[in-house]
């Protein structure tokens, strides 16, 4: 269930929700991706397991790591807007702002 708050923030950060839905390949869904803004913006880490698999490669464990992590993919993810997958994700965060959740990487 995708609750009004929610669905008001996917459309309010709707294009860099659909840009990290594309960017991930599919492994945030909107909502997700929603909750990774939600940490950026309140300077938190975030432990989604991508993440830790990315800190785990670079061999680093502390919060800082999580918060530069997430910067940069968001950052990345923005660049990577204007890829075709793009398009797609938008119509998957167009379809949860309308209700309808999705529950995995179903769009590609």
């Amino acid at each position: 269930m995708i609750y009004d708050s929610d669905k008001a923030l996917l459309k309010r950060y709707r294009h860099i929700i659909a840009a990290l839905v594309a960017y991930s390949i599919g492994y945030f869904t909107p909502l997700a991706a929603l909750q990774t803004i939600k940490d950026f913006k309140n300077n938190q880490p975030n432990f989604c397991e991508w993440y830790l698999d990315i800190a785990w490669k670079r061999g680093l464990n502390d919060d800082n790591a999580f918060l530069d992590i997430n910067r940069q993919i968001i950052k990345g993810a923005i660049k990577y807007r204007h890829c075709a997958d793009f398009k797609f994700a938008l119509v998957v965060v167009d379809k949860n702002i309308a209700g309808h959740e999705s529950l995995g990487a179903s769009w590609f």
